[in-house]
């Protein structure tokens, strides 16, 4: 990564901003901490957001305003089904040449004006329909609530000398209020009942009409609301309720009628204007952008000072953009970083194949600035400890399948799916391998429903349950000592352990290389190298066919460790320090846990295939179907529950295992300030 420093000639500033926001291959600085350093601050003032940018972000509040206006009369037929979701169609990229904000301007007031002219009248009618219809909603409610009252609502008004309420009120404090009210009013009130019933909210309340004089109003209006009474405004109503009821949905349909025309109206506008707003949107939004990023140089009276981040591959091609855009009025230099590391950000550049799974390394945390990318690293013992884990041929056939989905129907919109759906391509495909080497075929699905033992044949090569024709107790697949590797799962530990070694070798090989180069010898060997001693030591021992020398080895390297230890902290710290051998144990140990969710996996296909045959042979009838039914939902469990499980402890084992030898992590991602561009594409 490098630093750039480019003086620009004021006039010339916005054709840059222009230039590097389409190229994409820097990242702003922001000066604006440096600005507040005296000696800076006296040279250079802080910048301002463009002049333009207050009449982009009027725009856009009017074009979101319309697209919210047609994204909410789309009609059922034309929005998105599960077809859409799952095979997502790229927008159709509208070819742009504006050369300044100004054009941009002009274009979309443009363009609003001619959508507003077509669908404001449509818009404000549907906003009156729609209150008018929620008024009639509620009064239809209020009139339902009355039709046990055969009295013309005319009545139910204040006159002259009567004050008169009409509503609901909880049924267990009614009795209560005629009280209270008797009370205030000397018993000069009425209060008429409907029928108990139970509301919207589950309450059970009753429909009261309440009668009483004027001079009583507000003290009775104040023990209503004191008890919980609900006021109907049936002000504007005239006959009895059920013929006001009839009047109210005939109007609430009309009111429909009229909507859903105006709908189809706005829907026929959508039609024609949608894509040309999403693409006005956009270009609003670059342009907005734009303008705010002025906010991140400094200034004089002439001209402008931008910093910024840039890739060392791009950094010549940059200098180039900038000169080019401002004709030659600007000063660019390129430097070596001048911040700490951590401020610095990381830019991770692997190749094509290898790319998506930067995914899993910024899963953990992106490298610091000068520590080593691991990505590439990740790659193959991910794949392996997944397919080991998962190893069901038929499995992996569905994960593949899954993972196709993903990264060539749904990776055309969303690159973390694109990603996601290119690794787990790759993991099925292992996993398939591995399920053919172990002779998984939804478990043992073929011996129990086909009478085909397959370990009993040249198809498998190692039985994750027991013997194969390659390895058994009668055709071990070597000795050591007492030791006889003679079963699958005995070979799938070892073979687990193995991998686990050499795993933590590579890692711990390339944690000396780091603490050699940024902390010494020292500090390299007593870190990694000891480990790295100890790994080879245990090669060699088995190698040889001594056993003592790793003994040996053993001895020394706790040795070492206590003296790590008294050199950090004492005596304390030395005692502490010869467990850490434990450890290392505990890491390379850790690596079973490939034999352990193979084992998972096929063990629970085992199940589920002994009860589906048990339902087919016992129950009649319909034992087929049940016997179906248990094959398709517990194989369908357990493909989803262990192929999680495998995802998890792949990346487990990468995580805490693997980075712990030589990886920390926690860098700063590269930001590039970039024009993100889904239904535009500039032309020259």
């Amino acid at each position: 990564m490098k630093k750039l420093r480019a003086v620009i000639l004021d006039e010339k500033m916005d054709s840059v901003i222009r230039e590097l926001h389409e190229k994409g291959m820097v990242e702003l600085y922001d000066l604006t901490p440096k600005l507040e350093d005296p000696e800076w601050g006296a040279l250079i003032s802080h910048s301002t957001p463009a002049r333009y940018g207050r009449d982009v972000s009027a725009l856009l509040i009017k074009t979101n305003r319309f697209l919210d206006l047609f994204d909410n009369v789309k009609l059922e037929d034309n929005k998105g089904g599960l077809k859409d979701l799952l095979n997502p169609t790229l927008p159709e990229k509208k070819k742009v040449s504006f050369q300044s904000a100004e054009e941009v301007i002009s274009h979309g007031k443009s363009i609003l004006e001619k959508v507003e002219d077509e669908a404001m009248e449509y818009s404000h009618r549907l906003n009156e329909l729609e209150g008018k219809k929620n008024n009639l909603q509620q009064l239809k409610k209020y009139v339902e609530y009355l039709l046990d009252f055969d009295i013309d609502l005319k009545y139910i008004r204040d006159g002259p000398y009567t004050y008169i309420v009409v509503g609901l009120i909880p049924e267990d404090k009614i009795s209560n209020l005629k009280k209270e009210i008797s009370n205030i009013t000397e018993d000069y009130f009425e209060i008429i009942e409907g029928k108990p019933l139970t509301t919207e909210d589950g309450e059970r309340k009753i429909p009261v009409i309440v009668v009483t004089l004027k001079e009583y109003m507000d003290q009775v209006g104040a023990e209503l609301r004191k008890w919980g009474f609900e006021k109907f405004d049936l002000s504007n109503l005239e006959g009895t309720p059920k013929e006001n009821l009839d009047k109210i949905n005939r109007e609430i349909s009309n009111c429909e009628s009229e909507i859903n025309n105006i709908l189809n109206k706005l829907n026929d506008i959508s039609k024609k204007w949608y894509s040309e707003l999403l693409a006005l949107h956009e270009l609003l939004e670059i342009e907005k952008e734009r303008a705010e990023s002025y906010l991140y140089f400094g200034r004089t009276e002439r001209t402008y000072l931008l910093e910024a981040w840039v890739p060392a591959k791009y950094a010549n091609k940059v200098k180039e953009d900038i000169e080019r855009a401002s004709d030659g009025y600007s000063v660019v230099e390129i430097d070596n970083p001048d911040e700490p590391e951590e401020k610095i950000p990381v830019m991770l550049d692997n190749p094509k194949p290898v790319k998506p799974f930067e995914m899993l390394t910024e899963m953990f945390a992106p490298p610091k600035y000068n520590e080593v990318d691991p990505t590439l690293l990740i790659v193959p013992g991910f794949l392996m400890f997944y397919g080991i884990m998962l190893t069901d041929a038929i499995y992996g056939l569905l994960l593949t399948l899954a993972g196709l989905l993903l990264w060539k129907r749904l990776g055309k919109v969303s690159e973390g799916a694109y990603n996601l759906g290119y690794i787990l391509t790759l993991a099925g495909i292992i996993t398939v391998i591995a399920g053919i080497l172990t002779g998984g075929y939804l478990g043992d699905f073929l011996k129990q429903f086909l009478g085909f033992d397959i370990y009993n044949t040249y198809y498998a090569l190692v039985n994750p349950l027991g013997d194969s024709l390659f390895i058994g107790e009668s055709n071990p697949l070597f000795n050591f000592g007492s030791i006889s590797v003679n079963n699958g799962p005995i070979a799938i530990l070892l073979f687990s352990i193995v991998v686990g070694i050499i795993h933590l070798f590579i890692g711990l090989s390339l944690g000396f290389k780091e603490s050699l180069e940024k902390k010494g010898f020292k500090e390299a060997f007593l870190n990694q190298g000891i480990w790295l001693f100890l790994i080879l030591a245990i090669v060699i021992g088995l190698a040889i066919g001594m056993p003592s020398i790793i003994g040996v080895a053993v001895g020394i390297v706790i040795l070492l460790c206590m003296i790590k230890g008294y050199m950090s902290g004492g005596i304390l710290d030395a005692g502490l320090g010869a467990m850490d051998i434990t450890g290392f144990l505990g890491n390379v140990l850790s690596y079973a846990r490939l034999l352990a969710l193979c084992l998972a996996t096929s063990g629970l296909a085992m199940a589920v295939n002994i009860m589906a045959k048990l339902l087919g042979d016992s129950v009649p009838v319909i034992g087929i179907v049940l016997a179906i039914i248990m094959l398709l939902l517990g194989h369908i469990f357990n493909f989803v529950m262990n192929g999680l499980g495998s995802f998890i402890h792949s990346l487990r084992l990468h995580y805490v295992e693997f980075f712990g030898q030589f990886y920390e992590g926690g860098g700063k991602k590269f930001d590039p300030f970039k024009a993100k561009r889904e239904y535009t594409d500039v032309t020259n």
